[in-house]
């Protein structure tokens, strides 16, 4: 229909990222930059984009590009939904998983900055910042929701789906602990 990304995204010069997610109060729903792209694309008449890697990266890293420097500013307005879907997120990052029962908080904040195997454990606060990222490991780009179901698979936890309800609300916790941190995506990881 003609429209490009600057007519979704009116001031993106000036940086969006820093913005999301955000909970969307007439939806009810948490909205991720990824998500907000694909919106747009579908209510244009466009596919949506795979939501793991490729072109959505590809965007995505652009705005996170010109979010540089911004501070992490998520908010939790005082809303029933709001408030459930951060606490969600919240019992998710504490909650143990998989085979080896584990929980995100065991890796990223009990034992940050401890090896396992050959690489440091990461501390949660601020890792939202610089995604999507470059990662060696994937000789490519891929957003949060690819980390969250490769730190799945690693406990040996079924994934969920990339942009399902509980790696939303697991993005709009850990995007709301690195508040008035600056972005600095994209970035590069091991």
């Amino acid at each position: 229909n003609g429209k490009g990304y600057a007519d979704c995204f009116p001031n993106y010069k000036k940086g969006v990222k820093q913005n999301y997610p955000y909970f969307d109060t007439d939806a009810g729903a948490v909205v991720t930059m990824e998500g907000a792209i694909n919106k747009r694309r579908t209510d244009n008449g466009e596919k949506p984009l795979k939501w793991k890697k490729g072109a959505i990266t590809e965007i995505g890293a652009y705005l996170a590009s010109l979010s540089r420097g911004h501070k992490t500013n998520v908010k939790v307005p005082n809303d029933a939904k709001a408030i459930a879907i951060y606490n969600r997120g919240k019992k998710h990052f504490y909650a143990k998983r998989g085979q080896l029962n584990m929980s995100c908080a065991d890796c990223h904040y009990y034992y940050s900055g401890n090896k396992i195997r050959a690489d440091i454990l990461s501390p949660a606060l601020g890792h939202t910042t610089g995604f999507p990222v470059y990662r060696n490991k994937w000789a490519g780009m891929g957003t949060l929701h690819r980390r969250y179901g490769g730190c799945n698979k690693q406990v040996r936890a079924k994934p969920f789906k990339a942009q399902s309800d509980e790696y939303k609300a697991l993005e709009y916790f850990e995007t709301y602990m690195s508040n008035g941190l600056d972005l600095n995506g994209p970035s590069q990881r091991k």
